[in-house]
């Protein structure tokens, strides 16, 4: 297992089988203006309900008791019970990673596989430069091929039955 850098640095990274992922440099604008739009959906959805919606920086320990984490640019987790000051221990009910060239394998790939395994319900693949989002729903650890959602659609959410997001808003600037 490869060293990892102090946790009480500023760097940003990743720890995924003993491997360690840089995640600089940091997202840029539109990358962050999509994570709003999303952040502030789901917010607004989930005020008053069980689950909560969490921005990057978040920890997620998809094992409990082992020195490996990832950083999701959305997570929801609604089993408030895996909710610790380190982050979230467990498998939360949705991730969203939105690509960015220096991400953008490792989302596909490494972290697909990671997720799928850990019992992650959803996982969502956000693409800024094709304005599409990638709808991964893990029904008893079963690949399937994702739902592929374009601006002009509207996406309903898998985990929650009543919750609809236009993809218009979101990838609104």
């Amino acid at each position: 297992m490869e060293q990892a850098p102090n946790r009480s640095t500023p760097e940003r990274y990743e720890i995924i089988d003993g491997v360690i992922y840089d995640m600089s440099p940091s997202p840029n604008t539109r990358h962050q203006i999509i994570s709003s739009n999303l952040h502030g959906t789901f917010y607004a959805y989930l005020k008053g309900k069980a689950c909560r919606v969490f921005s990057a920086p978040f920890d997620v320990y998809l094992k409990d008791g082992v020195d490996e984490w990832v950083i999701p640019d959305l997570t929801i987790v609604c089993d408030l019970s895996k909710l610790q000051d380190k982050g979230c221990v467990g498998a939360p009910d949705l991730v969203v990673e939105i690509l960015s060239k220096a991400t953008a394998v490792k989302d596909r790939t490494v972290k697909l596989k990671l997720y799928r395994a850990a019992g992650i319900k959803e996982y969502w693949i956000v693409d800024p430069n094709f304005g599409t989002v990638e709808v991964y729903k893990f029904g008893d650890n079963v690949f399937s091929t994702p739902e592929v959602y374009e601006a002009k659609d509207t996406l309903k959410v898998g985990i929650f039955e009543d919750l609809e997001i236009k993809m218009s808003e979101i990838f609104e600037d």
